[in-house]
């Protein structure tokens, strides 16, 4: 049986009001080889937001990208100065890939 594991994500529009949003699923158990790195890398996210404080305004900036990472269910808020790392990588690639 495969269960999915759904990457959401969702950019705001910065200065020029552009947003970008995509969907990545991805099959946890028994998953095909072009899935097994991503799964790692949403894994490694998932860690990396839980240890990210952005609830003290910190990386707030006027008019830059706010990203919305909702990864099996669970969803951070994140300013695109505070994104780095594992869950940087795996928003842009969502979003890249939803075009």
């Amino acid at each position: 049986m495969n269960e999915l594991f759904i990457v959401r994500v969702q950019r705001s529009g910065g200065v020029a009001g552009i947003s970008r949003a995509g969907v990545l699923e991805l099959h946890v158990h028994d998953s095909p080889p072009e899935d097994e790195p991503w799964v790692r890398l949403a894994n490694g996210a998932l860690e990396q937001l839980r240890r990210l404080d952005t609830d003290d305004g910190a990386g707030q900036v006027r008019d830059a990208f706010n990203w919305f990472l909702s990864i099996d269910g669970e969803d951070h808020r994140v300013p695109d100065t505070l994104l780095t790392g594992p869950a940087r990588q795996l928003a842009e690639h969502v979003i890249r890939t939803a075009r």
